[in-house]
């Protein structure tokens, strides 16, 4: 570690409870193994999180973050961003999901014989997880509508951004992010429970 030098010890230190993606990047791109384990498991983490809210379906969801992560995995240092390594890293992601989601259109568009049909959930009220995040989907939009910045700041935390990162984005400051963060989680919860925005 004293090769590294303070520059990188610095980097090296969390912010919060999880390391900066793009300081990850860094130290990684710079040939630190550490630091490029570091970059994938922070990245393989946040990755879980933001495919899982699009693909509902686990082992679908866990091949495309695979698959997202080998390309950035290969691809990565060769690279020079007009961005940041953290925007770059999540298009790859969301170019992967955009083609699942193309394909599962298309081959439900196919599905012709009755066999393929009767595998098929009669509705999604079949299955009690999908009738869980529609509801979950549904509550969030109207917390949006009701107010947009307890939206972002529940799906921010929800995608595993720390304390620093979130308000960093928002522009809150740590005490007002807690006090935003209490009332958004209590209005999500009370419309899971009643259906609607107190």
């Amino acid at each position: 570690m004293c090769e590294l030098g303070k520059k990188t010890i610095l980097l090296l230190q969390p912010v919060g409870n999880n390391l900066n993606i793009n300081n990850l990047y860094t130290i990684a791109r710079d040939g630190n193994q550490a630091g490029e384990e570091e970059l994938f498991k922070a990245l393989t983490a946040r990755f879980r999180l933001f495919a899982r809210q699009r693909i509902w379906d686990e082992l679908d969801s866990e091949e495309i973050v695979q698959d997202a992560l080998m390309t950035i995995c290969k691809e990565y240092r060769g690279i020079d961003f007009t961005t940041s390594f953290s925007a770059w890293a999540y298009k790859v992601l969301d170019n992967r999901i955009l083609g699942y989601i193309q394909t599962k259109k298309r081959h439900n568009g196919r599905i012709s014989s009755v066999s393929e049909a009767e595998n098929l959930p009669a509705t999604d009220r079949d299955n009690p997880k999908l009738e869980l995040k529609r509801k979950l989907m549904q509550c969030m939009r109207k917390v949006a509508s009701t107010n947009l910045r307890y939206a972002r700041v529940l799906n921010l935390h929800y995608q595993g951004f720390n304390t620093e990162e979130i308000c960093e984005k928002t522009g809150l400051t740590r005490n007002n992010l807690y006090s935003v963060l209490s009332r958004a989680r209590s209005m999500l919860e009370y419309c899971l429970e009643k259906g609607d925005i107190k």
